[in-house]
């Protein structure tokens, strides 16, 4: 009998339950109790409940017309009780739409707060830490923007609520190569755990998952929306404001020298390196790394790096430094742990970028060097100190870690633009850095200009060369660089804004981007060549980014 009559309780109180009413914010703290404590009834009926009933009764939840804390409670508790339960791929697809809708809205009123207590429901997203265990400090649900970009296409499916979460740079060693804008991260928040506290109070706990730890959870269909960290970073980058400075002045932009890592450094990842080209930034990467971390398959094989270099200065001077900037960084990668992952290395270079890209996959031997100095190091008798602070900008050899260079107009052969009326003009106003001009100048004064090649004497003239005037076609360094074998594969991408082929000298000769002609973009030893529609921003077109994506989805190679 005592049971009958419990049973007949939790009915009537299931059937309150569909009632839009039930459960409302009320204006009296000891009514919202008082409707908590039913609900703890309630949710104990549901929890009664056959598969088929849960079914029904959490579309009727579906259906109700409020909005509020208490509605989206009800939904999401019943969704949570369904999910395990759904028989077919329709019912599943209700319940995540049910338990997603609900559980966006909580955080909704949550944000950006991490804890919201109130006398009849308390909501908590458990702390929220980075891979190295870093806090996030701040956070937003990605419902909260959207993209004027049409690239970025968040996930629609899939189970979970996407939040970015961020903190800022510290001076550890493991955050030197972050952008300096901060440190941004994409995760999924689930139901943690639900309570009901002994003072009547309904407690709400959230956790929030990176892409490691969500695939830790015995869960499948999780939703992960890897690019959305990416897109609230360029919503924040200031790298932009460099551009100019970078090239007219180099000096005061050098303090954003670097690598950095727009998704978390990884020894199990292959990284892949993006260089940009003169009077330009890591902004220009913004439709490639979209797609990279769009692409589920190839985010889970890649780590993005982008450099970043004031282009005032020649790119033989820019190639020594980023060199060094990478094998730093690999260097403490591989201190964590040995990975043939991080061996695997591809670089994807634009203009003067792809210049410097080829550097890390040819040895020099003393081909620039003899075209820069009249003697070898040994000879013009220097100190051991001046000659180390030059050697490595003439004298390297291939990286082992880099796989593949992918090059996108780049001017191999140089290009006329910089002996122009505007090349000239853009040349006069360069201002070379401190360090690179003292450097040059104490080797200069201890061994005297006549030490240097005919060739190169007039460029050091007034210090040294500058980037304009090193991509000149007839520059002894671009042309002695031009002339080195590559020891690995290289892919070329050349833009054109006229025909998209050419079958001979003369009419190859027609074909441009407006900066850089085909014949000094063409390389003939390239593994694959794409000749794309493109006014010198082949990194925006739709045919080169499918290129290399599909080179980024080859296999990866066995031992």
């Amino acid at each position: 009998m005592l049971r009958l009559v419990l049973l007949l309780l939790l009915s009537s109180l299931l059937g309150a339950c569909s009632s839009p009413h039930f459960l409302r914010l009320l204006p009296s703290t000891q009514q919202a109790l008082e409707a908590n404590q039913l609900f703890a009834y309630q949710y104990a009926a549901m929890q009664q409940l056959s598969p088929e009933e849960l079914s029904s009764h959490c579309m009727d939840l579906a259906l109700l017309p409020e909005k509020s804390a208490n509605r989206a409670l009800r939904q999401l508790s019943c969704a949570a009780l369904w999910l395990p339960v759904t028989h077919s791929a329709d019912e599943k697809n209700q319940a995540v739409s049910l338990y997603n809708q609900s559980l966006n809205q909580l955080l909704l009123q949550l944000h950006p707060r991490k804890k919201l207590s109130r006398p009849a429901l308390r909501l908590e997203l458990l702390h929220v830490v980075d891979e190295t265990g870093a806090s996030m400090t701040d956070w937003w649900p990605t419902s909260l923007f959207s993209s004027d970009r049409a690239e970025y296409q968040p996930p629609t499916n899939g189970l979970g609520v996407s939040i970015v979460a961020a903190r800022d740079r510290s001076d550890r060693p493991e955050d030197l190569n972050y952008p300096p804008e901060g440190v941004y991260r994409s995760y999924t928040v689930l139901l943690d755990r639900m309570e009901f506290g002994e003072d009547q109070q309904i407690k709400l706990f959230f956790r929030a998952y990176d892409e490691h730890q969500l695939k830790q959870l015995p869960l499948t269909g999780l939703r992960f929306d890897a690019a959305a960290s990416y897109l609230w970073l360029m919503q924040h980058a200031k790298v932009m404001d460099f551009e100019l400075s970078g090239l007219f002045s180099a000096a005061d932009s050098d303090e954003r020298y670097g690598v950095f890592s727009v998704t978390p450094l990884s020894a199990h990842k292959i990284p892949i390196l993006m260089i940009h080209g003169l009077n330009s930034s890591p902004v220009i990467w913004f439709e490639l790394s979209l797609a990279i971390l769009q692409n589920p398959a190839l985010a889970e094989r890649y780590q993005i790096w982008h450099a970043f270099y004031p282009s005032g200065p020649p790119p033989f001077y820019n190639a020594m430094r980023m060199r060094k900037k990478t094998d730093e960084l690999l260097a403490r990668l591989q201190q964590q742990q040995c990975s043939p992952e991080l061996q695997q290395m591809v670089i994807v270079g634009h203009s003067m970028g792809g210049i410097i890209s080829k550097t890390f996959i040819q040895n020099s031997g003393y081909e620039l060097w003899d075209r820069t100095f009249i003697k070898r190091p040994q000879q013009l008798g220097a100190s051991a100190e001046q000659l180390n602070q030059v050697r490595d900008i003439f004298l390297f050899s291939a990286r082992p870690y880099v796989d593949k260079v992918i090059f996108l107009d780049t001017p191999h052969g140089g290009s006329e633009m910089s002996e122009s009326l505007l090349g000239r003009l853009t040349s006069a106003f360069i201002t070379l850095p401190g360090n690179f001009l003292t450097m040059f100048r104490q080797l200069l004064d201890k061994i005297g200009i006549n030490q240097l090649t005919p060739a190169m004497q007039p460029y050091f003239v007034s210090g040294g060369p500058n980037s304009v005037q090193a991509l000149s076609p007839s520059h002894p360094l671009l042309q002695g660089l031009n002339q080195l074998p590559y020891q690995r594969p290289v892919y070329s991408i050349v833009g054109s804004e006229g025909a998209l082929y050419c079958f001979d000298t003369k009419s190859c000769s027609q074909l441009s981007d407006g900066v850089v002609p085909y014949l000094s973009a063409h390389q003939p030893k390239a593994e694959q060549q794409l000749i794309v529609q493109s006014s010198h921003n082949s990194y925006r077109s739709p045919e080169a980014l499918g290129f290399i994506l599909k080179l980024l989805g080859s296999p990866a190679p066995t031992n």
